[in-house]
């Protein structure tokens, strides 16, 4: 059985988007509600490997897009709703989330306002490349990552 995972694109206004890969529990077709691997933090001070728990788009209020990734099989998504109130955490609870732990997030750039600064997309394009390195997701992955929207 497989379960579709996405990746969710944020709004972070004249910055470049913000990138996580969201996972709706159940695999909900319509499901708003769901788990989030991304990594957070700013250029300046580095970023860190966070996991969202029962994260909900009905409460978002920055501007967002949804685009579907790929189908993974469903042995390497473990739902997490636990009381079903959102909550935060590092520790990894699936084969998916694992993975995330050995991609490094970027640190402080030296020059974080430049161009050349890494962000939360460098990260989530690296996570990707290592899903597929790792044979949970297919290449076709790496493709949507190219055409994703680097602002909204």
């Amino acid at each position: 059985m497989s379960r579709t995972i996405y990746l969710a694109v944020f709004s972070n206004g004249p910055k470049p988007a913000h990138q996580a890969v969201f996972i709706p529990t159940g695999d909900a077709a319509t499901g708003k509600k769901g788990n989030i691997i991304h990594v957070t933090g700013n250029p300046a001070t580095g970023f860190f490997l966070e996991f969202k728990r029962n994260y909900d788009f009905e409460f978002e209020d920055r501007k967002y897009q949804v685009v579907t990734l790929v189908q993974v099989n469903a042995q390497y998504i473990r739902d997490t709703v636990g009381n079903g109130e959102p909550s935060t955490d590092t520790i990894a609870r699936d084969r998916l989330e694992s993975v995330a732990t050995v991609v490094s997030p970027p640190g402080p750039s030296p020059n974080p306002f430049g161009s050349l600064a890494l962000n939360c997309q460098n990260w989530m394009r690296d996570y990707v490349e290592r899903l597929v390195v790792e044979g949970l997701v297919p290449s076709s992955a790496g493709l949507i990552m190219e055409s994703a929207p680097r602002l909204l």
